[in-house]
């Protein structure tokens, strides 16, 4: 029989305080833009082969492309400053996002 560890520290959690996502960087922005245009070149949906072109794709850009995406996630960091200032990544440490599961609907065959 395996033995389950117990967490040293466990920390009650704030449910007051929402969960703030990061800001997109660069390399995320360029996914966003790019994903569906390889989705539609390759006719696959498998994120693993998907993700594995677009930074094949990415690290063949130059670094005047690049640029514009680094420009962008400035503006995102930014913004995300201005909307929530005094925020730090830190302060999502430990909290857990509740999953929103769709339940499928089952038909009686």
């Amino acid at each position: 029989m395996s033995k389950r560890r117990k967490r040293k520290y466990d920390k009650p959690q704030d449910d007051e305080k929402p969960y703030i996502k990061k800001p997109l960087n660069a390399f995320m922005l360029f996914m966003k833009e790019q994903r569906q245009n390889v989705v539609t070149e390759i006719n696959l949906r498998d994120n693993a082969t998907v993700n594995t072109i677009l930074g094949q794709r990415w690290a063949l850009l130059s670094k005047k492309e690049k640029e514009k995406f680094y420009e962008k996630a400035e503006e995102e960091r930014q913004l995300h400053a201005r909307q929530h200032p005094g925020w730090s990544s830190s302060n999502n440490y430990g909290k857990k996002r509740k999953r929103q599961r769709c339940k499928a609907v089952r038909t009686a065959e």
